[in-house]
């Protein structure tokens, strides 16, 4: 194959997180304290206590806890030597100004503080305070005695939530789509479509759920660790029995596996958390993705891998310099191993006559696209393949001149051509075994 060109991006140099100074001040015997355990069933609670001895070889200090905390423990172990980045001063004595609504506070419960966030502004008559606690999902009602304004003991200084550069940044602004996760026993059985309506310190969001209906709840004060991004907006053509699933039921995204076919794109769904079996419009299924490692990644299906034989029509791609994004027709002539001799349909040998014959490993083959129907012709920014240089190569319409006629841009080599409309096709990627009409990249 001739390359036209091939323009590439340098990769961007991975970026590294700076290292946190190690505490400097050192607290004598005596000192009251609180523990900021950063293990077990503390990770989030400070801790009153007192210092028992430092050691300056290992930065560490050995603590004897309150009563109250010792109470509380119920049976849970607390450490009794804690590194000296875990230790902290006691906070001053707090204003008694009543809490601001959504503002960040510590609550008292079991010994320890606790951080949340606190529900309703103004004082109550009952001298009660409300508390949300994002990380467990819980809300609980307390003395106003035992809710603080929440403090960060930064450089030596105390700092307000409101006067950390850190209270603003979050990953999801105002406005983002997310969803939430639903649990039951702490798995996860649902993701409910949300919009973030605030952000809250670190990593808290108050999220309202726009299809929330009676006793549903319409807002939540969460923590990221149980929301996700929206997942790749990828439609499926078809589904296949046993498909790794996401079914939209009562408000909800639910996860389960195809187990029929029916006609008018209509599937038989079983929930994977009950079992039930219901029928459901291909509108209201999804593939299924995880989000791990701040990346999507769709559950492995039970495919076999694809399968040609003679006579099968195929397209190919290539690594080749300058054909990113192009794919070319042809026969599968025969099988060899775990790759395939395909005959090319409009690609030609040396002699330009005899049609070329190439041994394509099975990354490189596909079947040849279903004939999506075309009735609207289509839209500025539709992803489309346009036929030219011997292949289908993908773009996006840029122009629309009249209905039979259209301005293609092709992205990877930065040029626009014109297309009659029986030179263009709806874009379709083979993934994970099956046909869908839109590319995974958000």
């Amino acid at each position: 194959m001739r390359s036209p060109r091939l323009r590439r991006q340098p990769a961007p140099a991975p970026a590294r997180d700076p290292h946190p100074a190690e505490p400097t001040e050192v607290f004598p015997l005596g000192e009251a304290v609180e523990v900021l355990p950063d293990e077990g069933a503390y990770r989030g609670a400070h801790l009153p206590a007192v210092v028992a001895r430092f050691d300056p070889d290992l930065r560490s200090y050995a603590v004897e806890y309150d009563a109250l905390a010792i109470s509380g423990a119920s049976g849970r172990a607390l450490p009794e030597t804690v590194p000296a980045s875990q230790v902290r001063p006691r906070p001053p004595p707090p204003s008694p100004a009543p809490h601001a609504e959504h503002a960040p506070v510590d609550a008292l419960r079991d010994g320890a503080w606790w951080l949340g966030v606190a529900l309703l502004g103004g004082g109550r008559a009952d001298g009660k305070v409300a508390v949300r606690f994002p990380a467990t999902r819980e809300e609980a009602e307390f003395d106003a005695a035992d809710v603080r304004p929440h403090l960060e003991w930064v450089a030596g200084e105390w700092r307000s939530p409101e006067d950390m550069e850190t209270s603003k940044r979050t990953p999801y602004a105002k406005g983002t789509h997310i969803e939430v996760a639903r649990l039951e026993a702490d798995s996860v059985v649902a993701w409910f479509p949300a919009i973030v309506a605030k952000p809250i310190w670190k990593n808290n969001l108050l999220v309202e759920y726009p299809f929330g209906k009676g006793s549903e709840l319409c807002n939540e004060i969460i923590n990221i660790k149980h929301i996700r991004p929206c997942p790749p907006r990828a439609s499926v053509i078809s589904f296949c029995v046993n498909d790794d699933v996401e079914g939209f039921q009562d408000d909800g995204w639910w996860p389960g596996k195809i187990t029929e076919i029916h006609p008018k794109l209509t599937y038989t769904f079983k929930l994977a958390t009950s079992g039930k079996k219901v029928q459901l419009h291909q509108n209201t299924l999804r593939l299924r993705y995880d989000w791990t490692d701040d990346q999507w990644k769709q559950v492995a299906q039970n495919l076999s891998g694809t399968k040609f034989t003679g006579g099968d029509r195929v397209e190919v791609s290539s690594d080749e310099e300058g054909f990113n994004g192009a794919w070319f027709q042809g026969t599968v002539v025969k099988s060899v191993g775990h790759k395939f001799l395909v005959e090319y349909d409009a690609l030609k040998d040396d002699d330009e006559i005899t049609p070329l014959k190439e041994t394509i490993g099975e990354e490189h083959i596909r079947p040849s696209p279903p004939a999506i129907p075309v009735t609207n012709g289509f839209k500025v920014l539709d992803e489309i393949d346009a036929y030219t240089n011997d292949g289908w190569w993908v773009g996006v319409i840029s122009e629309v001149l009249d209905d039979q006629k259209y301005k293609v841009y092709f992205k990877a080599y930065k040029e626009q051509n014109d297309f009659e409309l029986e030179q263009l096709r709806r874009h379709c990627d083979w993934v994970g075994g099956r046909w869908m009409q839109a590319s995974l990249e958000m």
